[in-house]
């Protein structure tokens, strides 16, 4: 990643019409944040240049991406449960490929990396052995210019949204004493969304495989092989691909 990512986001912005992501009420002065206003300008740059979809503006894939990441965001930085405003507080709940399920505020407490991957198997990552911070800081410095998601086609509307989807990020740190090779490591998945009556998430149900996303990692995969999940893709825009 270059020295100015302001810069090469104005850039990308001016001659490909891109916008970067809505994250909600990041300058709001009563926000209790846990380690202080999060900056995105390194994760909205990888987000832009390495992005598979450019969805209209208008579009129903723009509206959830943003509603995600706006929770995303919310999870991961937002430390007093009561200021999540992308969620139906009383009903919210979380699980991925139908392990454990968590409810309200026990996802402040373990996040969403433990969440999400409460039912891998343990020879590759035990969250009860994580914590909140540690499981952030074991992704952060694997992918250290960003570990950015995006929406590939919503499938149905409110109020039961479904969506495949793409997470990657360029392999440049470590993970687990294993020092990065510099390559794109892709995972693909679907998820289903139910909203409230106001959209306000009541619950999350994420599929996807990340037992072989962390083989990779370890180096027991290529990254070549986790590209096998791209037939969840659907249609859309794609980008061509460009220069920067």
């Amino acid at each position: 990643m270059g020295e100015n990512p302001e810069k090469e986001i104005k850039c990308l912005k001016e001659k490909y019409g891109f916008t970067e992501p809505d994250r909600g009420d990041l300058d709001d002065p009563t926000i209790k944040w846990r380690h202080g206003k999060p900056v995105y300008v390194k994760a909205n740059l990888a987000y832009l240049k390495g992005k598979s979809k450019d969805h209209h503006v208008d579009s129903l894939e723009r509206l959830v991406e943003n509603l995600v990441k706006t929770w995303e965001m919310e999870a991961s930085h937002k430390i007093d449960y009561s200021q999540w405003n992308t969620i139906d507080r009383d009903a919210y709940k979380v699980s991925a490929n139908g392990a454990e399920e968590f409810v309200g505020e026990d996802c402040i407490a373990k996040g969403n990396y433990n969440v999400l991957l409460a039912g891998v198997n343990k020879e590759f990552y035990n969250y009860k052995k994580e914590t909140f911070d540690s499981s952030h800081d074991l992704f952060r410095g694997t992918f250290k210019d960003g570990f950015p998601w995006e929406v590939l086609q919503v499938f149905s509307g409110p109020p039961k949204v479904t969506f495949s989807w793409r997470h990657w990020g360029i392999f440049n740190g470590e993970y687990r004493e294993r020092q990065g090779d510099g390559q794109t490591y892709d995972m693909y998945g679907f998820c289903e969304v139910v909203l409230n009556e106001q959209l306000k998430v009541q619950s999350i149900e994420v599929y996807y495989k990340p037992e072989e996303f962390l083989k990779a990692l370890e180096g027991k995969l290529s990254p070549d092989e986790l590209k096998g999940g791209k037939t969840v893709m659907g249609s859309g825009c794609p980008i061509v691909h460009y220069k920067t």
